[in-house]
């Protein structure tokens, strides 16, 4: 299964949050400079996990985010549910049309249970426990920190 591009960069944003020195608030430039996505994307993702409750964000001059209790938490599964915004595994409902097998399909009901099956195999991976030392030095050292392994 593959996961949508939002939902890519907010696990990224996430993963790099969990490593930040702790105390440590990371602008969404910082960011957006970590995880090699523009700003604009990254600040949407930003948004969203705030409104999801994982991650606490501070305004102003020196402001940032950072994980929150829950964030620290949270599995990439519980993630993935609430950033899918996605009804439909295979669009058979559009704007272009019902398809015209929608009727008691088995494909449709069979897609549904992988998606949640793939979901269920991620609910074990708590996402703050996912960045590695290795991977994180290069990726904070670029912005001017050091990370909080």
């Amino acid at each position: 299964m593959k996961i949508n591009a939002f939902s890519d960069v907010s696990l990224r944003a996430l993963l790099v949050l969990s490593s930040a020195p702790a105390g440590e608030l990371l602008t969404t430039q910082n960011i957006a400079d970590a995880v090699g996505t523009p700003y604009h994307h990254v600040s949407k993702a930003i948004v969203r996990l705030r409104e999801l409750g994982l991650i606490d964000v501070e305004r102003g001059r020196n402001g940032g985010s950072r994980l929150s209790a829950a964030g620290k938490k949270a599995t990439v599964g519980q993630i993935l549910r609430n950033l899918d915004t996605r009804s439909d595994p295979a669009e058979c409902q559009s704007a272009n049309g019902d398809c015209p097998l929608i009727a008691e399909c088995g494909l449709r009901s069979a897609l549904a249970r992988a998606r949640e099956a793939f979901y269920q195999e991620l609910d074990g991976v708590v996402v703050s426990s996912l960045p590695r030392l290795r991977q994180m030095t290069p990726v904070f050292q670029a912005i001017g920190l050091r990370p909080g392994l």
